[in-house]
């Protein structure tokens, strides 16, 4: 496991100095394995791998723990998605997996050119469709398909910076707020709409502190009616960091 991990490190780190999900409101791409955001002291921390006690990762799609192979968070594919199309919402399968942690919480961080709005389902996984179901096929030498269904309310969660202007949602841009200085430091040249909403979950979720585990998740992007400007690029970050109960 630690051989893929920092060859997933090395090819992040010669792509970007930043490991993000980029989505542009036409087409959303993603390349970034997990990251951790907070600090124990619960704020903003540099951005850097989880390595406690073991291993936590987030994915795409189908892990496979028998057989120790899982699906890169670059093939979290959003290619589907066309800010002109007048769609309510689209939903992209990723998965959290690791080994001897308890529990963990979901974080997001994404910024504002687009008013799109982002919840996250538990979601199963399953090798038969059903009505509504999510199909995501493997990137293996043999592809497998796997289906995966919303199974429970979307997480509750908390927005730790977010603020409106005029009607739009924004992160604070504020150097006194504690977000914005630690993620721009003493840099107040900053686009309002550039300013990360930071978004996390207010109750852990279950790992497994014996062995390996997986849990899988649906990523609803809502459109919420509103006008989206297809020229417009928009950053997601998504990260799971441990926590203890």
């Amino acid at each position: 496991m630690k051989k893929g991990f920092w060859r997933k490190v090395a090819f992040v780190l010669k792509k970007t100095n930043i490991l993000t999900i980029a989505l542009l409101t036409a087409m959303l791409i993603a390349a970034a394995p997990v990251l951790a955001w907070f600090s124990m002291r619960k704020h903003l921390d540099a951005y850097a791998p989880i390595s406690a006690p073991e291993s936590l990762y987030v994915g795409a799609g189908h892990r496979d723990i028998e057989n120790e192979t899982f699906e890169d968070i670059r093939y979290l594919y959003f290619d589907g998605i066309d800010a002109t199309k007048n769609l309510e919402y689209w939903d992209h399968v990723f998965c959290v997996y690791g080994k001897a942690i308890s529990h963990f919480k979901l974080q997001i961080a994404h910024t504002t050119n687009n008013q799109f709005s982002y919840e996250i389902y538990p979601a199963s996984e399953s090798r038969v469709e059903t009505p509504g179901s999510i199909r995501y096929v493997t990137h293996t030498a043999t592809p497998e398909a796997f289906y995966y269904s919303i199974d429970g309310e979307a997480l509750a969660g908390t927005f730790l910076n977010k603020t409106t202007d005029d009607g739009k949602e924004l992160g604070i841009l504020d150097p006194e707020n504690t977000y914005f200085s630690q993620t721009y430091h003493n840099y107040t040249n900053v686009n309002k709409y550039a300013v990360p909403i930071y978004w996390q979950t207010t109750t852990s979720q279950v790992g497994d502190r014996r062995t390996d585990f997986v849990r899988y998740y649906i990523l609803r992007v809502r459109m919420n009616g509103k006008n989206a400007n297809d020229r417009e690029t928009d950053v997601i970050c998504i990260a799971a960091k441990s926590y203890s109960q």
